[in-house]
């Protein structure tokens, strides 16, 4: 059976002011530490390099970004030949951070939202070209297109796959999954929207990553 509700993750696991009484420790594997100054760029910190003295004041925040892979999912409603939306798709993919001082600077916390409408432009381009009753082949159109998409320069994104099912009545060509009619309810979704996982996510394509809001990054969150 299709699983049909998404699966995301927040790839900025912390943000704090920096602490101007004690040094900062080099980041644990999987993870990166992002310092903001108050004017520049910001400086990325990996496992094992050297941290700055943070204790004079050129940097007014961190954050702790996720750089471990991930599996993502998500559920896009894509148009056939002759409907806006025939296909229900759920894609499957693997994710990794490759710039965390790109995620911050952007401001991204919720990795499937910021791949959603890429990856539904590009797959939407494929499945116009089929009918409702061409689901097999829709889904491996789909499927081939997938197997391009290598992520943006700050994102790794691999081992893409698609399911795909149609609003038509009657039996599923694919896997034996019957197709709700036009009339039933959207696919299920978990309660208050997609699941979101630290450290758990899905994959998307070689499209850039949302155009990134103003140049400075975020301010971390007062200190309590």
């Amino acid at each position: 059976m299709m699983v049909t509700h998404s699966l995301t993750y927040d790839p900025v696991v912390d943000a704090k002011r920096l602490p101007r009484s004690r040094p900062l420790r080099t980041p644990p594997p999987g993870r990166a530490l992002v310092l903001v100054p108050e004017g520049g760029p910001a400086l990325t910190v990996r496992p094992g390099e050297p941290v700055p003295d943070v204790r004079g004041g050129a940097y007014r925040g961190m954050f702790l970004v996720d750089t471990a892979e991930h599996r993502l999912a998500l559920g896009l409603r894509l148009p056939g030949r002759d409907a806006p939306d025939a296909f229900h798709c759920h894609v499957r993919l693997m994710c990794q951070v490759t710039d965390p001082a790109a995620i911050v600077a952007r401001g991204i916390r919720d990795m499937s939202a910021a791949w959603h409408d890429p990856l539904h432009v590009q797959l939407r381009d494929v499945s116009r070209r089929y009918g409702t009753e061409q689901l097999r082949e829709a889904q491996g159109a789909l499927n081939a297109a997938l197997r391009h998409i290598t992520g943006a320069p700050t994102v790794r994104l691999y081992d893409a796959r698609a399911e795909l099912r149609s609003d038509a009545p009657g039996p599923s060509r694919v896997r034996g999954v019957r197709a709700r009619g036009s009339g039933d309810a959207a696919e299920p979704k978990v309660p208050g929207g997609p699941e979101v996982l630290r450290g758990e996510v899905l994959a998307r394509r070689e499209e850039p990553l949302p155009p990134p809001p103003p140049s400075t990054p975020p301010s971390p969150p007062p200190s309590p």
